[in-house]
C-alpha cells in the first residue's frame, strides 16, 4: 500500500525540482527526503527517479504517479473528513497559521469565538508568512493556512489546495506628515518619483509597486526595506520616503498621513487555504466559519 506522506514528498520534489528544495519546503533534511523516496520506490516496485551525482529528476513512472497523487491525496482527505462528520461534537486539534495583520484583526477574534462555541476543539496557532504557509500546509504540517493575494500579483491556482476567500482589503498610501498629497486620495502614479519604503523583493506588496511603476515607465527608488508594515510606517514617519500598507495594519501612534490610494486602486485579498478534500472535516469547517465571521465583522468596521 502507498504511504500518503511519501506521496506528498514525491510531489514536492516534482514541484520544486531538487531534493534540497523539497526538503526545505517540508522542513526535513535532504537525507530524510532521499530515504523516504527510496522506500516509496520499493513500495511501488519500480524506480521513480533518475539520479546523477548532482541532480535527481522524475522518470516516466514518477511523473505518472505524481499526476495521480493530487486526486489520491484529495480522496484520502475527503474520506477522513466524511468519517469525522459523524461525530456528535466538534473536537480534536486544528493547526492554523496566521500572518501579522490577519492575526490581530481576524484570527484572534475567531479563536475567542471558537473557545466559547466549541470548547472541545483545540486550535494550535503559529505565525507563518504566506510564502511559507502553503508549502507547510501541503506537507501536512498545517490544517489551515491564512494567506493573501495582491492586485497585479495573482497567486497561481494549486490543484492540491481549496481556497476560501475571506476579505478584500483596501491598500492605503503612507505619506510623511505635511506631504503635499496628505490631504486626500493620491494617485500611485504621482508617487513613483518619490523615495520608497517597501517590503523585501519577494513580497507581493513590493512586486505590486514595481509592476505598476514599470508599466508607467518608472523604476521606484527604494531607500528602506522591511517585511513589517509597521516598520515601513515608522520609516515614512521619519521622512525617509512614502509607502503602502493594507488598511488593517496597526499604525496607531505614528505621526504620518494615511490616505486612500487610487489610479490604480489596490487591494489585498485574504483567504484561508486547506488541503483539497479536507474542508468538510467538522473541526476544520468550524475554524473556517469562525474566520469568515470575523472577516465579515472586519469588513463592516
Amino acid at each position: 500500500m502507498l504511504n500518503i506522506n511519501r506521496l506528498r514528498i514525491l510531489r514536492e520534489v516534482a514541484e520544486r525540482g531538487t531534493i534540497a528544495a523539497a526538503a526545505e519546503a517540508l522542513y526535513l533534511t535532504p537525507p530524510a527526503v532521499s530515504h523516504q523516496l527510496a522506500v516509496l520506490e520499493r513500495e511501488v516496485g519500480v524506480p521513480l527517479l533518475e539520479r546523477t551525482p548532482r541532480s535527481v529528476r522524475l522518470n516516466e513512472a514518477g511523473r505518472r504517479l505524481v499526476d495521480r497523487s493530487e486526486a489520491i491525496l484529495a480522496q484520502c482527505e475527503a474520506a477522513v473528513a466524511d468519517a469525522q462528520a459523524t461525530a456528535a461534537t466538534v473536537s480534536g486539534t486544528v493547526r492554523l497559521s496566521v500572518f501579522q495583520t490577519a492575526a490581530q484583526s481576524m484570527a484572534l477574534p475567531a479563536l475567542v469565538a471558537l473557545r466559547h462555541d466549541h470548547p472541545d476543539l483545540t486550535v494550535l496557532t503559529s505565525d507563518f508568512e504566506p510564502v511559507r504557509a502553503v508549502p507547510a500546509l501541503k506537507a501536512g504540517q498545517l490544517d489551515i493556512a491564512l494567506s493573501s493575494e495582491w492586485d497585479f500579483v495573482p497567486v497561481p491556482a494549486d490543484p492540491g489546495i481549496d481556497r476560501h476567500d475571506l476579505l478584500a482589503e483596501p491598500v492605503v498610501a503612507l505619506l510623511p506628515s505635511g506631504h503635499p498629497a496628505s490631504g486626500g486620495p493620491v494617485r500611485m502614479l504621482d508617487l513613483l518619483r518619490e523615495d520608497w519604503c517597501v517590503a523585501g523583493e519577494t513580497a507581493s506588496s513590493r512586486q505590486a509597486i514595481h509592476r505598476v511603476a514599470r508599466a508607467a515607465g518608472f523604476e521606484p527608488r527604494v531607500v528602506f526595506e522591511s517585511n513589517y508594515f509597521r516598520a515601513i510606517g515608522s520609516a515614512v514617519e521619519a521622512g525617509l520616503g512614502v509607502g503602502i500598507a493594507p488598511r488593517m495594519t496597526d499604525l496607531r501612534g505614528l505621526d504620518l498621513a494615511i490616505v486612500p490610494l487610487v489610479e490604480p486602486k489596490l487591494e489585498r485579498r485574504i483567504y484561508a487555504a486547506v488541503r483539497k478534500g479536507s474542508g468538510g472535516a467538522p473541526a476544520i469547517r468550524a475554524v473556517l466559519d469562525a474566520l469568515a465571521a470575523a472577516a465579515e465583522r472586519q469588513g463592516e468596521a
